[in-house]
């Protein structure tokens, strides 16, 4: 009798649920709650209790390891079907057990679920605990649930008919469908975005949102419905993953508000911290204590959050747009997650809002994520292009004056090889004319010995005569004298010759001409005839220009050469022709003709060179310099000196052509 009136003192204290097929029943605010320290308590124990509490609205206890008890009054209506679906929103419940009583008034085990038990023995295949539930009679029933998990001990109930379920159930598997196949294909394209870039900041969020994506897939329940998980193996996969993403997350948002550039400092520091408490975290998780590591990384990831929401306002004052785009982009994803954590910690209510804030938030994130990646990778490729073009034209630029260099110095070294080349063609011609040089000293040192000898000799020898024969003939001591005489003429001649010609190849040649008139070069002339036995040459045309320019000691040089050559070359008893003309345009004319043998044809260019002797002069005294010494004199004058081979009347005529005005006074 007790025992009944405190079942119905019970049943009035706690609203009854009226279930109605035509939707689907929340169990909030129906529940009363009772908790099994260690788990000790039987059905018939809790049913007894008198330390229930009753539930304003859902279950949010956060981490616990008691055992909940959860007693629901429910009632149908007469034309209400018998068979009912309580589910329970949290995928990751570890044991799930549903109590009726028998006919007898008995607490019986109905239904058993949750990932201790396997997937493959829930009572319905769902992605979290599904309990069939059957009411065989319309009056209020009491359920009990006893409820025990690692993770955050937060879920809603509801009961709905199979149907209903069934719909339900499909329309959240679209969802979920849709959302983990659109983060499966950001993570395609921004891997292979990353494959094709090279960008750090592309693979770090590949990795970022692959971490969201597998958080979101093991705590809605999918993986575990897909897998067939074990429960363990879930629980420390998805804690690893939540550890992991811990200092991903950090890292990320760090990359994304460039505290590395801008504080340094608070960055490593940031990134060392949270980095240590994921590892501790996960320790903790693979140690056993699960709820003691969630509870560490849950309270660290809100910790996270608060420190870069607050940075990036901080920063706001000197931002150059990434804290604003911080504040959009993560400020959907983060109040999501705080919502979760803050609903898992049993702060808030547990609402299809609260329990589905995350994935929306990460929904939004991602893709908002994308745009601004995508948008700033097309930043970055307008930026590079307009680099690249500017680089094409400072290198179009260089080239041009590389090319402007390279002409200038290729002209600069074709000039420097000309001069090179113009060096050596004078090197090589001074080389030459040293060599020449120095060749026509030897042989005119050879030539000056050999004609030396001849007239010393005779000196020597007639000398000796006179010395043995003291009283010779008058006749004979005077040819002897004569002989004398003209072997001492022969060798001033040579000497003269010599120094004449030593004096024409200084660099600067004694030329002094001076303004002289017509009886100055007759009285040359006539002098140059006394030096020859008289009849020998004969002066003839004495037109004589009434002023001229001219060096008269030069002039005499040349006449006297020309007219020895001519007598050198003439037979004793035929007479020399000295003459002098003027000729037009300002030039006169000295000619010095003799009789004699043609000159040979080949000979003639060779007439005035230094040495040179023609084969008429072989067997003749001289030093082959008396012609060039004319030619030499003529060009000081400005003039020139040339020959005129008659053939038919037996003639040879040298010509010396000279200005009458020094081409100094012209």
């Amino acid at each position: 009798m007790l025992l009944q009136t405190v079942i119905s003192t019970s049943l009035c204290a706690q609203p009854t649920l009226m279930l109605e097929a035509s939707r689907s029943m929340s169990a909030s605010g129906h529940l009363a709650l009772l908790r099994d320290p260690g788990g000790q308590l039987d059905a018939e124990a809790v049913a007894t209790a008198a330390s229930w509490e009753v539930l304003p609205g859902s279950l949010k206890l956060g981490f616990t390891d008691d055992a909940i008890w959860l007693r629901l009054n429910v009632q149908r209506g007469a034309a209400e079907p018998v068979r009912w679906l309580l589910t329970l929103s949290n995928a990751l419940l570890d044991d799930v057990r549903l109590y009726q009583r028998d006919p007898s008034g008995h607490w019986q085990l109905r239904q058993h679920s949750g990932e201790g038990l396997g997937r493959q023995h829930w009572p319905v295949d769902a992605r979290s605990p599904v309990l069939l539930l059957e009411l065989p009679s319309d009056v209020p029933e009491s359920l009990l649930l006893r409820v025990q998990t690692r993770n955050a001990l937060t879920t809603r109930l509801e009961i709905a008919t199979p149907e209903l379920h069934g719909a339900k159930s499909q329309r959240e598997s679209y969802y979920y469908g849709l959302g983990l196949g659109f983060g499966l294909l950001l993570i395609l394209f921004h891997a292979l975005f990353w494959l094709k870039t090279r960008e750090r900041v592309n693979a770090w969020y590949v990795a970022y949102v692959g971490l969201a994506l597998q958080s979101e897939w093991l705590t809605s329940g999918l993986a575990q419905q897909m897998l067939d998980l074990p429960g363990w193996l879930s629980d420390h996969w998805l804690a690893l993953v939540l550890c992991t993403a811990l200092p991903v997350g950090v890292f990320y948002s760090d990359m994304q508000l460039g505290l590395a550039q801008r504080m340094p400092r608070f960055s490593r520091c940031l990134i060392t911290a949270f980095t240590a408490i994921g590892v501790v975290a996960a320790m903790l998780v693979l140690a056993g204590n699960n709820g003691a590591g969630m509870l560490l990384m849950q309270l660290s990831a809100l910790v996270a959050m608060v420190l870069m929401i607050g940075t990036a306002l901080c920063l706001l004052s000197r931002d150059d747009g990434r804290a604003r785009a911080f504040l959009l982009v993560f400020g959907i994803y983060y109040a999501g997650v705080i919502i979760a954590f803050l609903r898992n910690l049993g702060w808030l209510p547990n609402t299809a809002i609260t329990q589905n804030a995350t994935a929306l938030g990460t929904l939004v994130h991602m893709v908002v994520m994308s745009v601004r990646l995508s948008d700033g990778y097309d930043r970055m490729r307008r930026e590079k292009e307009v680099v690249q073009q500017r680089l094409v034209e400072l290198v179009g630029q260089q080239n041009e004056l590389l090319e402007q260099e390279v002409l200038r110095r290729t002209i600069a070294l074709r000039q420097e090889i000309a001069q090179r080349e113009y060096l050596e063609v004078e090197l090589r011609s001074a080389l030459e004319t040293e060599r020449r040089t120095r060749q026509s000293q030897l042989d005119f040192i050879a030539m000056i010995s050999h004609e030396f000898r001849t007239p010393l000799a005779i000196i020597n020898t007639t000398a000796q005569q006179i010395a043995r024969n003291l009283d010779a003939a008058r006749e004979k001591t005077l040819t002897r004298c004569t002989n004398l005489r003209n072997a001492a003429k022969r060798m001033v001649d040579l000497v003269d010759e010599y120094l004449s010609t030593d004096r024409m190849n200084t660099e600067h040649a004694p030329f002094q001409p001076l303004e002289c008139s017509g009886p100055d070069l007759c009285k040359l002339l006539e002098e140059l005839v006394t030096d020859w036995p008289e009849g020998r040459v004969k002066l003839h045309g004495m037109r004589v220009p009434e002023r001229i320019w001219c060096d008269l000691e030069l002039l005499r040089v040349a006449l006297r050469n020309l007219l020895v050559n001519a007598d050198r070359h003439t037979q004793a008893g035929l007479q020399l022709v000295l003459e002098m003309s003027s000729h037009r345009e300002g030039f006169f004319a000295l000619s010095v003709s003799n009789p004699g043998v043609k000159i040979p044809s080949d000979e003639v260019p060779h007439l005035f060179e230094k040495y040179f002797r023609g084969r008429q002069a072989q067997q003749s005294p001289g030093a082959g310099l008396g012609l060039y010494l004319v030619r030499r004199i003529a060009e000081l004058h400005g003039g020139e000196v040339y020959l005129e081979n008659h053939q038919n009347t037996k003639l040879v005529r040298f010509i010396i052509r000279i200005p009458t005005s020094t081409p100094l006074q012209a």
